[in-house]
């Protein structure tokens, strides 16, 4: 599991916190692909019960990294933002971005 998102289960709660805070946890490629990571991970986790999604740090999350996103555009264009993952349930869910937000609807718990 990757040191961007930390994770603990307690009495059925999962806390899943975001671990950028030097960048106030803007997403890059490297946390999409934690979140998806996580959220698989917890979607067969039969002791969570619920899931409390938050940030480490002064911020929640600020958005998008852009910084690094317009590194990626000079080296690979946005080609890098599609997961190598299968593409998930929702048919739509192709990009790691997508990815990221639809693992937790697909989680049966709130």
């Amino acid at each position: 599991m990757s040191d961007r998102v930390l994770v603990t289960v307690n009495n059925g709660v999962a806390d899943v916190r975001l671990n950028r805070p030097e960048k106030m946890n803007a997403l890059d490629p490297g946390l999409f692909e934690a979140l998806i990571t996580v959220g698989e991970e917890l979607k067969t986790n039969n002791s969570v019960r619920a899931v409390v999604l938050s940030g480490e740090g002064r911020s929640f999350c600020a958005g998008l990294d852009f910084a690094s996103f317009q590194a990626m555009a000079g080296r690979e264009g946005l080609e890098g933002l599609t997961s190598q993952r299968p593409q998930r349930t929702f048919a739509t869910a192709a990009a790691a971005g997508q990815q990221a937000v639809f693992v937790w609807q697909e989680l049966a718990v709130p």
